[in-house]
């Protein structure tokens, strides 16, 4: 069994890269030699995220400024909701019609795909190295990510739940991706969106009268995760599965097994499936304890993924085949790779928020100024 140069990486001590995502640190490792072979062109070619960031900053803006709409300096306040409402519709309206684009863009191949907007559907495939096994799921891949989360209440009165990365650490390989015409160097470092599969596992103490484990503050949960990690490195090491149930002392459950998009934070909201207890008629329930959990998350080779942007030509081959790089799109400055066979709705539903709560600020901004 071939043995991978693995580098193990305490993510905690980064806090600048904590404020991100600390579970993604070496993608680097997916890139090949093709992935150099970027045109001076394609160089300078900006990547846009196109996510809900301004809209949730604009909603909490609303709130704060919502007070100030009665005040005697009305002008002001009417330009900045003006201003406001002028840059949310017209960012609704630009994400709608890129939804659009890329709804009636057809499904291209790697071979006569070029640095225009492309959508091609394949999969990825190691380049020079045995398939990676995800050490939980044990599932082929060409990446992965393992991480622990400390979920505990905070906030006033403890209303509000907070997630606690404690450590972890990601492996990946060279990978190239095939849709069977050629071969492509996708730029995992540089796409904003790359959604990969997800494991959220539960772990609970199995506390007995005799033994006792602690769960009640980060210096426990990190005790633990230290305890957990290591069998899950010794499992990453060989390249093989861990087998979660001869770790004694504790409980896995899954709580959840979903895609999402490797980029972001894993916050609370996405550890909730054990936090919110929904029964029909009742409202929701928050149990009062705190949680440890373990996340896995992996880029899959016998799954179809969909690349969305640009490729430019390398002018090297493989097997008779060429082999392109991605790039942003030149007009929109996308670049994604999505785990779907389609452009997802969110992008419309995104649209039409932005576009509601421009109305929403254009109507305060008259109120205010009446």
């Amino acid at each position: 069994m071939q043995k991978n140069n693995i580098a193990f990486l305490n993510l905690r001590n980064n806090l600048n890269y904590l404020q991100q995502t600390p579970h993604v640190k070496n993608l680097s490792s997916t890139r090949t030699i093709y992935h150099n072979y970027i045109p001076s062109y394609a160089k300078d070619i900006k990547v846009k995220n196109y996510d809900g960031f301004y809209f949730a900053f604009f909603m909490f803006f609303y709130i704060f400024i919502f007070q100030f709409v009665n005040v005697p300096f009305k002008l002001p306040v009417f330009i900045i909701l003006m201003s406001i409402s002028l840059f949310l519709i017209i960012r609704g309206f630009k994400r709608y019609i890129i939804h659009n684009i890329l709804n009636n863009t057809p499904f291209s191949k790697i071979h006569i795909a070029t640095y225009g907007l492309n959508k091609v559907k394949g999969r990825f495939i190691p380049y020079g190295y045995q398939p990676l096994k995800s050490p939980i799921s044990g599932q082929d891949c060409i990446y992965y990510s393992i991480s622990t989360f400390y979920v505990h209440p905070g906030g006033n009165n403890n209303s509000t739940w907070i997630s606690d990365f404690i450590d972890g650490f990601d492996v990946g390989i060279p990978a190239l991706f095939t849709d069977g015409t050629g071969f492509l160097a996708v730029d995992l470092e540089k796409a904003p969106i790359v959604e990969v599969r997800t494991n959220i596992i539960e772990i609970i103490p199995n506390n007995s009268q005799d033994r006792k484990i602690k769960l009640s503050n980060f210096n426990d949960a990190k005790r633990i995760s230290d305890e957990i990690l290591q069998y899950i490195k010794y499992a990453a090491n060989n390249n093989t599965q861990v087998n979660l149930y001869y770790i004694k002392n504790y409980k896995f459950t899954i709580k959840n097994n979903k895609i999402r998009n490797l980029k972001l934070y894993v916050d609370s909201t996405e550890l909730c499936s054990s936090i919110i207890h929904t029964r029909i008629g009742e409202i929701c329930k928050y149990d009062s304890r705190n949680m440890l959990y373990l996340v896995e998350q992996y880029i899959p080779i016998n799954e179809d993924y969909t690349i969305i942007g640009g490729f430019a030509d390398t002018g090297e081959m493989i097997n008779m085949k060429p082999v392109k790089v991605t790039v942003p799109d030149m007009s929109t400055g996308i670049l994604e790779v999505h785990l779907s066979n389609f452009y997802r709705n969110e992008f419309l539903i995104k649209a039409v928020a932005y576009i509601t709560l421009g109305i929403v600020y254009l109507i305060t901004g008259i109120v205010s100024i009446i």
